[in-house]
């Protein structure tokens, strides 16, 4: 299939971005969800490369904290940042509702799943990301195929986790597996004593060093990790599509368009080797098409996250047994800046 019109599009957004960019003083501004710095460091790398010449700069911090600051300048008539890209989805769609996005449709866009994306453009399915479990490469003798054999012997005092209470990602896969299991899980789960940790890298990267051995809802992994995460055999995991959108108060709205519109594009999703928000393109590493799993469904979770009142619910049980989330932000402890992959 070609993409000539895509690439062409990106030429001529291109050029108007290096035009704007000539008349303002400001860098053009990304607001990303996330809970470690470098969690985008692979994208900055990648249009600084096929955009040489625009200035960009993308922050992360947890979509929670950032779509807070985004309403609160909203209600003052400035916004700092020109695109968001967030976990929070129901946010786009109360924004849309507020009048305060600026619908973009890229020649990319048609090609985006349908739900994943505002059929008016208001914002886009930029990602698809997923939650897996974890478990070392050495130290367990039998590898857990689904979330209860964490509740293994093996696994008493070396499970490291995010709080679930914490993230809403990963209070969703908490919420499908006590619909499951019941509320037991977490009795027992607490009866295993894991090391609590904030966010989700952290974690993530600390299973198969300091002596830990799993962790429920994790990241996927790379083959040169001492980790190694699967997809639960008969028990549900999530995907989600995480979104982004520019806003009529955005003020470098041609580059805005520009990063929309590679987000988008068949050039950058295929670069990825991951789930694509594309229905075109081909999944690497031995994944099978996401719709060939039926434990997952990304659309769930966009509808999971407008029942707030159950999200609420659902602190309130993880803190009555858990207790409240401690420690720093994981963007502001000093003592995880440097927990990544291959760095301890």
């Amino acid at each position: 299939m070609s993409y000539q019109n895509e690439t062409a599009e990106l030429d001529s957004l291109y050029a108007s971005a290096k035009e704007e960019q000539k008349h303002s003083k400001k860098t053009f501004l990304v607001w990303a969800g996330g809970d470690a710095p470098n969690q985008q460091d692979a994208l900055y790398a990648q249009f600084k490369k096929r955009f040489p010449g625009i200035d960009i700069e993308i922050i992360v911090d947890l979509s929670k904290y950032h779509d807070i600051k985004v309403y609160e300048q909203l209600n003052n008539g400035y916004l700092e940042p020109d695109v968001v890209m967030l976990q929070t989805m129901n946010d786009f769609e109360d924004w849309k509702k507020l009048g305060v996005l600026e619908p973009f449709k890229s020649q990319g866009f048609p090609h985006i799943r349908k739900g994943y994306s505002d059929p008016e453009g208001h914002f886009i399915g930029g990602f698809i990301f997923a939650f897996l479990p974890q478990y070392a490469k050495e130290g367990v003798k039998v590898a857990p195929k689904n979330y209860k054999d964490f509740l293994a012997p093996a696994f008493k005092n070396k499970l490291v986790l995010t709080p679930p209470h914490d993230d809403d990602a990963v209070l969703y896969v908490f919420d499908h597996i006590i619909k499951k299991y019941g509320v037991e899980f977490l009795h027992e789960l607490k009866a295993q004593n894991p090391a609590f940790v904030r966010g989700t890298a952290a974690p993530a990267a600390l299973v198969g060093q300091k002596g830990f051995l799993g962790n429920i809802v994790g990241y996927p992994t790379y083959p040169q990790q001492p980790s190694q995460s699967f997809i639960p055999e008969d028990e549900f995991f999530i995907t989600w599509p995480q979104r982004a959108a520019m806003f009529k108060l955005t003020e470098r709205k041609a580059t805005a368009r520009l990063f929309l519109a590679y987000l988008a594009s068949y050039e950058f999703q295929s670069s990825r080797g991951f789930w694509s928000t594309r229905t075109d393109v081909t999944e690497l590493g031995g994944l099978q098409p996401i719709e060939n799993y039926k434990n997952t469904d990304p659309l769930d979770f966009i509808e999971w996250m407008r029942d707030r009142k159950h999200i609420h619910e659902l602190r309130v049980l993880f803190t009555g047994i858990f207790g409240e989330v401690k420690g720093e932000s994981p963007l502001k402890d000093p003592s995880l800046f440097r927990v990544y992959y291959n760095t301890l």
